[in-house]
């Protein structure tokens, strides 16, 4: 079955247009040829359908087939062009080709036309499907651009909900951290002012109870005294918890002095090694981050004395590019890791302390005894 074939003829000859309808059809297609001669019946051709291939004479008397090229050109069509000519010298034949020319044939050789026609079919559907290729990767492109700028919005989006939230909770955490120390400051002041008195009078009365019963020669006067003994020791404990309590901030940011002087409190107090060492030259740290540093140093040293009964505690504040690390160690009953469920309240709070000034903390168990608490604070978090 023959292939059928949509062909544009500019020719001014009707009897070489046969010729070449004739040449189609031996060259196996079945063409429905349509003749012009003149540039407004191109356009109108052009405008009017679709076609597969258009022949032009070299030279008519009214057109030429150099300008039709051009128009078809012009129109933003890619049809097989072919030039037919009886008289065409190898250099009109290379500027017509140069032109954008696709074939050129000479009018006593027509058995090329068929061949020529095949091949530059062949060469069209190439293009086509290159182009439909090109259209489908920009629109693939297109599309890909698209999700992407969706993706990234939605990435943008979710990343401000995130941060929002992480704001957030470092806010919850600065006000949790507040309200243990306003609780913290309370209670101090409860145990010295409310329950320091009543011991006190507490005291006097069983000390006057004591020496009644002593002029009367009863023998109570040593319960008497062992009960007035048992309230000085209340007494002291009492006072000794709330000077704790209410141990004075660090003001400023001078941490290696305050740090020094937590040291001495803490040996004076309970009456233990407790020594601070100072490494190279400690980095500029603001004053919130200093004050928190100074508060996980405390946290610190009350656990290991109270909780780990540790008689020596070691305090070190060193500069370790490119940050400072704050460490404290002792000699007493290991600290409980971070990450077990049992984890107390006191080192959730030096952890919160920490994720508050942008600080990682480690506590580490060495064996039976001694625990080593790590403190570093990068370079960017400093201030």
């Amino acid at each position: 079955m023959n292939l059928p074939l949509q062909v544009l003829v500019i020719e001014d000859s009707a009897d070489d247009a046969a010729l070449l309808e004739a040449e189609l059809r031996r060259g196996g297609y079945a063409p429905a040829c349509h003749r012009i001669e003149t540039a407004e019946a191109l356009r109108a051709a052009l405008a009017r359908q679709h076609w597969d291939l258009v022949i032009a004479d070299y030279q008519l008397p009214r057109f030429d087939g150099l300008a039709a090229l051009a128009l078809v050109k012009e129109e933003g069509l890619d049809l097989p062009f072919i030039i037919v000519s009886g008289h065409i010298t190898e250099e009109t034949a290379v500027a017509a080709m140069k032109a954008g020319a696709h074939d050129y044939v000479m009018k006593d050789k027509l058995a090329r036309l068929g061949p020529a026609v095949a091949r530059e079919l062949r060469e069209a559907e190439v293009r086509r499907e290159r182009r439909r290729a090109q259209e489908a990767l920009r629109q693939a492109y297109a599309e890909l651009e698209r999700r992407v700028e969706d993706r990234t919005a939605d990435l943008v989006r979710a990343n401000a909900k995130l941060h929002a939230a992480m704001t957030e909770r470092r806010r919850l955490e600065y006000e949790l951290l507040e309200i243990a120390e306003r609780e913290r400051r309370r209670i101090g002041l409860d145990l010295h002012d409310d329950l320091g008195q009543q011991l006190s009078a507490l005291a006097l009365m069983t000390k006057g109870l004591e020496l009644k019963l002593a002029k009367r020669r009863a023998g109570e006067t040593a319960d008497a005294a062992k009960i007035h003994q048992l309230v000085q020791e209340a007494m002291t404990h009492a006072r000794d918890l709330a000077h704790d309590l209410n141990a004075v901030d660090l003001k400023g940011d001078d941490l290696p002095t305050a740090l020094a002087g937590l040291a001495r409190h803490a040996t004076e107090l309970f009456k233990i090694s407790c020594q601070f060492e100072r490494n190279g030259t400690t980095p500029t740290l603001d004053a919130p981050v200093a004050s928190q540093l100074h508060k996980i140093a405390q946290e610190a040293v009350t656990n290991a004395i109270k909780h780990g009964h540790a008689q020596r505690v070691s305090i070190s504040l060193s500069n370790d590019s490119p940050g400072a690390v704050l460490k404290v160690t002792n000699d007493g009953l290991p600290f409980p890791s971070l990450k077990q469920p049992a984890t107390g309240m006191g080192l959730r709070i030096m952890e919160y302390r920490a994720n508050l000034i942008g600080a990682s903390l480690e506590i580490v168990g060495d064996g039976a005894r001694g625990t080593k608490v790590t403190c570093s604070i990068p370079l960017e978090a400093k201030q």
